[in-house]
């Protein structure tokens, strides 16, 4: 990792066949999902830093805050990587909201099937109680007891052949939460919220975790 960049904690958890998942080939795409109203520009760092490591970025262009329809986005975003690598399984990265929408989008619209990894930054993998203030198609649907949280806590919470890995940082309310049956749980510490898709301790940790290790 970067000079510097500590990680306070790690915990890997998990068996089956993703546990021995194999590294990418290369010039895998990664599809990048940011979080709760943002835009592609909260992305665009590590996007770069991506590309200068072979990796085609594929930003999500989200049409709102409201998960199954951002689910559907990165479906299309997942195809077009698809059609332009063929052969290649994809990898996603998901801030904040934006790895429950694509939660949804492996449990719920078969994209286990395409993907090999999936990273998450900061995610409430259980709800945050705060977004219940919200109505559900701007971002209320983040409220632990609502219907979408629900729905992705039915049946298998890490689909298919793929290497799940949650990043938090230490500062995050919901840093405590783990996704049941992801390979990989690790603690950052001290890295704001909205920073850390920019942030050379969670760019290096989501390289990691896209060759199938555990940062």
């Amino acid at each position: 990792m970067a000079a510097g960049a500590a990680v306070m904690a790690a915990a890997v958890t998990g068996t089956g066949p993703a546990a021995a998942a194999a590294a990418p080939i290369a010039g895998q795409p990664v599809v990048l999902v940011h979080g709760w109203g943002g835009s592609t520009d909260d992305v665009a760092v590590l996007a770069d830093r991506l590309r200068a490591e072979g990796h085609p970025a594929y930003p999500v262009v989200l049409p709102g805050q409201e998960n199954v329809a951002n689910a559907e986005a990165i479906a299309t975003t997942v195809e077009r990587a698809r059609s332009e690598h063929v052969g290649a399984q994809v990898g996603i990265i998901g801030h904040s909201m934006g790895g429950l929408s694509a939660r949804y989008y492996l449990q719920e619209l078969g994209g286990a099937e395409h993907v090999g990894q999936y990273v998450s930054m900061g995610t409430a993998h259980l709800g945050y109680q705060p977004a219940c203030n919200l109505p559900p198609d701007l971002g209320g649907q983040m409220c632990p007891d609502s219907a979408f949280m629900a729905e992705l806590g039915e049946g298998d919470p890490t689909p298919g052949d793929v290497h799940y890995t949650t990043l938090t940082s230490s500062l995050d309310d919901t840093r405590d939460q783990r996704l049941d049956g992801a390979q990989c749980h690790t603690e950052i510490p001290g890295v704001p919220h909205d920073e850390e898709p920019r942030n050379d301790a969670f760019v290096d940790a989501a390289l990691t975790s896209l060759t199938g290790a555990c940062p």
